[in-house]
């Protein structure tokens, strides 16, 4: 190694960038954010030192004046300049937990003096020369510090070089490096780690590219220079430039890709993925250089494949001259920005070392001029403890600020005396300014005044000693020579907490001259911690607690940028108390002037607070983003909704697609507010509206009808009136069907006591593709007939519901009679104009469900030759009987149209040849079938509508490896261990099926153990849900001993991991 020299080429390098960079200023930003911020939800469990961090920074909230900052920074940029070595010592000032935080100090504060290439020279040299293994070591001070800086300021060439390549490496399923590791016994394995060999010569060409290189920002390149000087005869060997390149830039990003934002925020990083990045960096890192992983060393230096591919790596940066290209390189073709941004408790902490240390650090000084300089320096910075405790105050003074603070949940960000203008003239007062308020307080340490940042409307100020607060309520009139400063601390906590208010709800400034308004940094926002930030914030408005579950569960629940949804479900599905309708009140007002979200969800919550309902009303006639609206089953009083839609229609800005108000009980007046609404409000882009129970009767059918037929809905596509009372007010429906809705494709009338008679229509215009009849009843010829003549009417219908019509057995074939009608005129344009076309005479779903019908439905259907006209078919809970269903399958045998088939307590009888046959009529079909992906075939709850043992012979044919299905329901079939263990034997070798449920079979210890054991063999089943039913009855009647149940908890512990893992894949 050689003595850091002025004049080697390295330094030049340095000094070069050096000028090239502005010195006029800094270009550190300087960044609020409370502590408060920090989100700490009820019950955890804080360390040791998480616990002296919190009370360390609870002293680190007063803000820094722009003269206090400027000033520090000069003392760090002169320490460096005169004594370097000093910084060195500030790691000896400092416990080794603060050690990181002191890197990162040092980093921001160097790149804002221009000298963070100085410094990481020096402690590259000094560590170093201390011991030349602290190169290799993740905290010795020069790798602290490199880590930092590359974080900060090479981020974006990393993501210019890497993402792609690492998103498709996280998005490639099909690869594990770590199976492949960890079964390098293997013989196949063990011959050919093929993917780990091609992924890292990928990533090899990658790197060495002259794209990479030439983007390549000249401040790597620069350190590269710093560690070749102290080893130039090291280009390939290890230690020097690749040692840099490799494990100090390459290495960390693809560890930790979230540090260089390599990963999008809606894209899950499981762990197989780490696993592979991880792996893939300490191979690269072991090809490269001298890094070994005690891991898998073994395996990386004895199999042939990989020591094969560690020559091609080397021969690829050999070839490619890549350190070399690295080193000779004097400029990029790429300018990359970035911000220098410091947290206030930076210079805190920096602030708070140059006081305590003050002696020490002048006497370090060699040169008597530099530390006298260094003296007048911190001549001008006020002592740190004076000023974070205060002292300037008397100890009542400050006994009576802290104790109403604390009692406010307030953090003090400003503290000092003004002269207030009174009615007797100039009074001396103490001004605070906290996170959410400003309030002031008389010299006896009495509450002066109290206002909330929300109440203040303006900032009036003509010079810098005097300045006015304009609060709703009252004014502050101060006369200070810190006025400036205390303008600075007010706006920077406005714009954190109210950050997304629009500029008409926000506070004005008048100051003057206007350049005494301080140049800010916006605060470091994402959309979900700026509606943090004005949760907290309206919580200490309405004298509420914040919910910090709430808080933790806006941050984190919405990351997402592409889910747009906010679900109140979020913050009361996983909580053990439910939010009250108080507490709700600051997260839906933080919503007023959210832009994030579009669609607002609440479901299944009692709404009974006049105060919050109201704050739903401003929030939707504020908020012009929301496009979608639910407020369904919310037990609120009957009139909120009159409120309700009166405000959405004044509100013109409000574009709604989608209403859903079901299951709330509307009287009269709310539901002509709502009729009004259709008619009148700003409607034209409504596409879906569910009005499901919601109190209309026969005589609210027209009026909502004429709503629908005067409003500007022509874009109106679903339509749910479910459980509301049509009777023979359908005939209004069916003229509206008929012309100004016909454009509408899916209609919900189920359960609304229709009188098929009256829903008519007369033409065949209609675009219904989904109509849902479910429990009106049909019971008679004649029902039936006018329902078929309804339906022939209807071109383009796909989906069929008449669930509990009962609908007689021998009617089903006049009722389907439009599918046939519709596939012979299909087929007669086909043939008159040449066209094949399959697809447009499939019907999508049937669902004739619960109806009693018998087996004359399928002979009927078959006589039609309706399964092939049908791809979804629910027949569940009729009485088919076992021959019913024998005769089903076989008609079904060869079908490639059938994608679904729910049975589901559909089978009727005992053991014997009636039931074996249907079971071999059933498995031909599921094996003779490429189409069915859906098979439900629950048991019903008589034990005569269990197939018990005898669907033995279906379990074993799943088996089979033509099978295509992807869904089975055999539940409640008390098949019992033996069934289990010959489904064990059919998942081995099934490659299709990804979801099973099989609970209430009477499965014991025994018969999870076969399934276990199958699982570990299968990587196609992802859900296998909790068999509570069967589990249950083990342990009351099979499991009684301890070891027994321990043995049942192992078993299903492994399936959940075996599930897990084929989830992952």
């Amino acid at each position: 190694m050689i003595e850091l020299s002025t004049t080697s080429p390295a330094y030049n390098a340095m000094v070069s960038y050096e000028n090239q960079t502005s010195k006029a200023s800094s270009n550190t930003i300087i960044v609020y954010k409370p502590i408060s911020d920090h989100i700490v939800l009820d019950g955890m469990v804080l360390t040791d030192d998480e616990i002296q961090q919190r009370q360390r920074e609870k002293t680190e909230t007063l803000m820094y004046s722009t003269k206090d900052a400027v000033t520090i920074d000069s003392i760090f940029k002169h320490i460096v300049n005169n004594q370097i070595n000093i910084i060195h010592e500030f790691y000896k000032f400092i416990e080794k937990d603060q050690y990181e935080s002191m890197s990162k100090l040092i980093i921001t504060f160097s790149i804002g003096c221009n000298n963070a290439l100085r410094i990481l020279r020096y402690f590259i040299y000094s560590d170093i020369k201390e011991d030349v293994n602290n190169i290799n070591r993740n905290y010795s001070f020069s790798s602290l510090l490199i880590s930092n800086y590359l974080e900060k300021t090479c981020q974006q060439y990393i993501k210019d070089i890497l993402r792609q390549f690492v998103l498709q490496l996280v998005q490639d399923k099909a690869i594990n490096f770590q199976y492949d590791l960890d079964n390098s016994d293997n013989a196949v394995i063990h011959n050919e780690f093929s993917n780990l060999v091609t992924w890292t010569n990928r990533l090899g060409e990658i790197i060495t590219s002259q794209d990479a290189l030439d983007k390549m920002p000249m401040s790597i390149k620069v350190i590269a220079m710093f560690f070749h000087e102290i080893w130039p005869q090291d280009d390939q060997g290890g230690q020097g430039v690749s040692n840099f390149l490799i494990n100090k830039l390459i290495v960390p990003a693809l560890i930790s890709p979230q540090l260089y934002d390599l990963i999008p925020p809606q894209i899950h990083l499981n762990s197989r993925s780490s696993s592979n990045l991880s792996i893939l960096a300490r191979y690269l890192s072991t090809c490269i250089t001298t890094y070994s992983s005690d891991e898998y060393q073994d395996v990386f230096d004895c199999n042939q494949s990989l020591i094969q591919c560690k020559q091609t790596i080397k021969q690829t940066f050999k070839e490619s001259q890549y350190f070399k290209s690295v080193l000779s390189a004097r400029f990029s073709t790429q300018s990359y920005q970035y911000t220098n941004e410091a947290p206030m408790s930076q210079l805190h902490f920096l602030h708070r070392i140059l006081c305590t240390e003050k002696s020490t650090i002048r006497q370090m000084y060699q040169s008597m001029d530099a530390a006298s300089e260094f003296e007048k320096l911190m001549d001008l910075l006020p002592d740190y403890n004076y000023r974070v405790s205060y002292q300037f105050l008397t100890p009542s003074e400050i006994k009576s600020v802290k104790s109403y603070m604390e009692s406010k949940n307030e953090e003090i960000s400003y503290i000092g005396y003004i002269q207030k203008n009174g009615k007797k003239g100039f009074v001396k007062r103490i001004l605070v300014v906290g996170i959410y308020r400003i309030v002031t307080f008389k010299m006896n340490g009495k509450l002066g005044r109290d206002g909330h940042i929300l109440d203040l409307q303006e900032i009036v100020s003509q010079n810098n000693q005097q300045y006015e607060l304009i609060f709703k309520g009252h004014r502050i009139h101060a006369t200070t020579e810190e006025c400036d400063h205390t303008i600075t601390c007010i706006r920077r906590i406005y714009e954190y907490c109210l950050y997304n208010w629009p500029y008409a709800a926000k506070m004005k400034l008048k100051i003057q001259p206007s350049s005494r308004l301080e140049a800010m940094s916006p605060p470091d926002h994402t959309p979900t911690s700026a509606m943090v930030g004005a949760y907290k914030c309206l919580c200490s408005y309405y004298g509420i607690p914040i919910k910090q579950t709430i808080a933790w569960y806006i941050e984190h629940a919405f990351k997402d940028p592409k889910y747009k949804v906010f679900n109140l479900k979020v913050f009361t599905k996983h909580t053990r108390e439910l939010p009250t309708n108080q507490e709700l009140i600051p997260l839906i007002h933080s919503l007023r002037y959210d832009w994030f979200f579009e669609e607002f969800i609440i479901k299944e919550y009692k709404l009974d607070s006049r105060e919050l309902l109201n704050e739903i009303g401003s929030m939707l006639s504020s908020n012009s983003t929301i496009n979608k609206l639910i407020l369904s089953n919310l037990s609120l009083p009957k009139e909120f909704m009159m409120t309700l839609f009166d405000t959405i229609q004044s509100q013109k800005s409000l574009k709604l697609t989608l209403l859903n108000i079901s299951n709330n009980q509307l009287d009269d007046k709310s539901l002509n507010s709502f009729f009004s609404y259709l008619q009148y409000g700003n409607t034209n882009g409504l596409v879906t509206l569910d009005c499901q129970s919601i109190g209309m009767k026969e005589s609210h059918i027209k009026p909502f009808i004429d709503s629908l037929r005067r409003g500007n809905l022509s874009s109106l596509s679903s339509l749910n009136i479910s459980n509301n009372k049509i009777n023979d007010q359908a005939i209004e429906l069916s003229k509206w069907l008929t012309n100004e809705g016909k454009s509408l494709k899916h209609l919900d009338l189920s359960e609304t006591l229709l009188k098929i008679k009256f829903l008519q229509l007369n033409d065949q215009s209609s675009c219904l593709e989904s109509l849902n009849l479910n429990r009106n009843l049909f019971r008679s010829k004649e029902d039936t007939q006018l329902l078929s003549n309804c339906l022939l009417n209807l071109p383009k219908l796909l989906h069929l519901s008449l669930n509990k019509t009962m609908i007689p057995s021998d009617s089903i074939k006049e009722i389907l009679l439009f599918l046939v009608n519709r596939n012979n005129n299909i087929n007669n344009i086909n043939i008159n104009n040449n066209i094949n076309n399959n697809n447009n005479e499939i019907f999508s779903n049937l669902i004739i469900s619960e109806n009693s019908i018998q087996r004359p439905l399928i002979t009927s259907m078959i006589s039609m030759n309706a399964f092939n006209l049908i791809k979804e078919i629910d027949f569940s809970d009729n009485d088919l009987t076992d021959g019913g269903i024998k005769e089903l399958c076989r008609s079904l045998y060869g079908n490639q149209i059938v994608t679904s088939l729910n049975i589901n307590g559909c089978f009727r009888g005992s053991p014997g040849a009636q039931r074996s046959k249907a079971i071999s009529a059933l498995s031909s079909f599921i094996n003779s079938s490429s189409s069915l992906e859906t098979l439900l075939m629950k048991g019903g709850q008589k034990s005569n509508q269990q197939l018990q043992r005898c669907i033995v012979p279906l379990l074993l044919s799943l088996g089979n490896l033509n099978t295509r299905l992807k869904k089975l329901d055999i539940s409640n079939h008390q098949f019992s261990n033996f069934g289990a263990n010959a489904l064990g034997k059919a998942i081995i070798l099934n490659k299709s099926i990804s979801t099973l449920i099989l609970d209430n079979n009477s499965i014991g210890t025994i018969g999870y153990a076969n399934l276990k054991n199958s699982l570990k063999q299968n990587y196609t089943i992802k859900e296998l849900p909790i068999p509570l039913f069967d589990i249950t009855e083990t342990l009351k009647y099979g499991g009684t001993t301890v070891i027994e149940q321990k043995k049942l908890r192992s078993l299903l512990f492994k399936i959940e991991l075996y599930l897990s893992r084929n989830q992952s894949l």
